[in-house]
């Protein structure tokens, strides 16, 4: 019997699933309607003539599906943003709201006044205070530091392990980039014996600390004691006992220089994640290489979904997306499986209009199922016991 996380699709109305649903979810992700006046599929249009009446008793049951840590991220645009976020803030409270992200997807229009390129990702927490008391921080990748790391590395095989060969190489590769990359990390220039990228910086403490060193360094050549900073280290003689077993010390050529702490670029491949960001749309090119799924309007992003979803829940994240329409959040939960051997799983809500089960999400999840090997059961509201799909 297969250990993989079966994910679940329910057949339905979401106003009648919703209300069925008992247990609490990490993660729900919402692509409501965006009201845009348009036809989506055959047989339905995306138009409201009453948008909040129609959320509003959807989105009430938010609060008890979710966790205590749990988050909401809603895909939404200009023309119904204010009224999700008024919604959110009277069932969630205003202090919930994490922040709302901007995603520039570069697509150019016809508007003849302004080429609207940009989605917002609206994210609440159902409790934020208490996220931010445990301490918890959330990271992301920065493109341009893996770029980095993967041209040191690409310099240190080159120069078949010797340092001083990789860093010219590295130094050479750099240098038409300075201009373009951040200066935080040109500062990165320097690849030592073990083939890390890093930089130096001052080890003296910035002001009077009460758990600084004043004990001095013997150089690992002459054995004669280095330079102490006029304010100590800034570190405690346990932390620098540490970095000096790590090889986080760089020592000058001898005992008269001061020596240098190493910051290695691997510790700082991340950051906190910033609340606009640029990245091509992929969605309708991604779902016209799925074997038989028809074209589908503005199916949501794998990559973009994907890096919020790591962002924000655990890799056993329990995933409600109650507008599953194309399938796209069933993949992106089982393409992170795949990457980091997680145990996501998504509950997944889709009316079955316009043919779109047929046509659309059956044959993705026949894809998914065959490329990441995770099951998928669907139940109509009529028939309760779980069937495969595909």
């Amino acid at each position: 019997m297969s250990t993989s996380p079966q994910h679940t699709v329910r057949v339905g109305d979401n106003l009648d699933v919703l209300a069925t649903l008992t247990e609490p979810f990490d993660l729900i992700y919402l692509d409501p309607p965006y009201n845009t006046g348009g036809r989506v599929v055959q047989a339905y249009t995306d138009r409201f003539d009453d948008w909040t009446g129609f959320m509003a008793p959807r989105l009430v049951h938010l609060p008890r599906l979710l966790t205590e840590a749990g988050i909401v991220i809603a895909s939404i645009d200009d023309r119904e943003v204010h009224h999700l976020r008024v919604l959110l803030d009277d069932l969630l409270g205003a202090h919930n709201h994490v922040g709302t992200i901007v995603w520039d997807g570069s697509t150019i229009n016809a508007n003849h006044l302004l080429s609207v390129s940009h989605d917002y990702l609206v994210i609440y927490a159902k409790d934020l205070a208490a996220i931010k008391a445990t301490g918890t921080r959330w990271r992301q990748e920065r493109p341009d530091a893996s770029t980095m790391l993967e041209a040191a590395d690409s310099a240190w095989r080159a120069g078949h392990g010797n340092a001083d060969e990789a860093q010219k190489r590295f130094r050479a590769w750099l240098l038409p980039r300075r201009a373009v990359l951040p200066r935080g990390l040109t500062e990165y220039d320097r690849i030592d014996e073990n083939g890390s990228l890093y930089r130096v910086s001052d080890p003296g403490a910035p002001s009077e600390q009460a758990s600084r060193s004043f004990r001095p360094l013997q150089h690992p050549v002459t054995g004669r004691d280095c330079p102490v900073p006029k304010r100590g280290w800034r570190m405690n003689d346990a932390s620098m006992d540490r970095m000096l077993e790590e090889g986080r010390i760089e020592f000058g050529p001898d005992h008269t220089t001061q020596p240098k702490l190493k910051r290695m670029l691997q510790d700082n491949a991340t950051a906190v994640p910033r609340s606009v960001f640029r990245q091509e749309r992929e969605g309708a090119r991604h779902l016209a290489r799925v074997e038989g799924a028809a074209a589908f309007p503005f199916p949501k992003d794998v990559d973009v979904l994907a890096r919020w979803f790591d962002t924000v829940a655990a890799d056993n994240a329990r995933i409600l997306d109650p507008f599953l329409g194309s399938g796209t959040t069933l993949e992106v939960a089982m393409a992170l499986n795949a990457a980091d051997g997680g145990e996501r799983t998504v509950t997944g809500v889709v009316l079955d209009e316009g043919r779109i089960i047929e046509d659309v999400l059956r044959p993705r999840i026949r894809h998914c199922e065959q490329v990441y090997g995770e099951p998928v059961a669907t139940s109509h509201e009529d028939r309760r016991t779980p069937t495969v799909v595909a």
